[in-house]
């Protein structure tokens, strides 16, 4: 065997890596969200009282929602501190901040830009992994479900329970795990913690999963895990169940 094919899987695979993350982070300006908070929206609401660029900056709450220029229908929502994404160690502290908390009480935001209300059922909020993101700085999508998506949860998550399992069916070729919330106090029950306490267990790193809240038929909250898998092309990003048109509404 010529040794040009004497490489090991793991070696291909972290080659793979090492290319993923050059083209992510090699290209473009990572630093893009963090200094439109930073420079524009923090100071110009604290000195003159002004969120643009954002729609809003909450001070108290540190977190401002800005409308990404891709779709629509689309916000993230963002930190006003350095948090670099969903591998930060703050984000697991017994005093972080509920972020996805914050985002969810913005999704009112989408059915005024849309002119007609949007079920929550048709919503969503996604994190990628540190893998499959272009920036520097923890943002969370709010946007609609894809409407293939919203199909396939209507079947499959009534199965889902309270403790982290497979979701029974990939999603946009990819394998989810799935865990049915208790209640829909996302202050109490922290997405980034309740992933984090799963991830410990497992002895795994949380750098590597995307995640997403979405909303089950009947109305409880549901969280979905996708995990790195280069072997799959799969890198993580939650945001892929997402559709920034909001066709479902239409």
């Amino acid at each position: 065997m010529s040794k040009w094919l004497k490489i090991s899987a793991p070696g291909v695979a972290a080659a793979v890596l090492v290319a993923v993350s050059w083209l992510i982070w090699g290209h473009g300006n990572g630093d893009a969200l963090w200094r439109i908070v930073s420079q524009q929206c923090v100071p110009d609401q604290r000195d003159m009282k002004n969120s643009a660029p954002c729609l809003v900056v909450d001070l108290e709450q540190h977190y401002v929602l800005f409308k990404d220029r891709q779709g629509p229908l689309h916000h993230l929502i963002i930190p006003t501190e350095r948090i670099t994404g969903i591998e930060s160690p703050r984000l697991l502290e017994d005093n972080a901040y509920a972020f996805f908390a914050n985002a969810w009480q913005q999704r009112g935001r989408l059915a005024a830009e849309a002119g007609q209300p949007i079920n929550d059922q048709l919503l969503s909020l996604a994190v990628n992994s540190r893998y499959g993101r272009s920036q520097g700085q923890l943002h969370i999508h709010l946007a609609c479900l894809r409407p293939e998506t919203r199909a396939l949860l209507d079947e499959h998550a009534p199965q889902v329970t309270r403790d982290w399992q497979p979701l029974g069916v990939k999603l946009n070729g990819h394998a989810y795990l799935a865990k049915r919330l208790d209640g829909q106090d996302l202050v109490r029950e922290n997405p980034f913690k309740v992933l984090g306490d799963y991830v410990r267990r497992q002895d795994d790193s949380i750098a590597r999963y995307g995640l997403a809240l979405v909303v089950a038929p009947g109305g409880d909250l549901l969280l979905l895990a996708n995990r790195l898998s280069l072997v799959d092309f799969n890198l993580g990003s939650a945001g892929e169940i997402q559709d920034y048109g909001c066709a479902l509404a239409r």
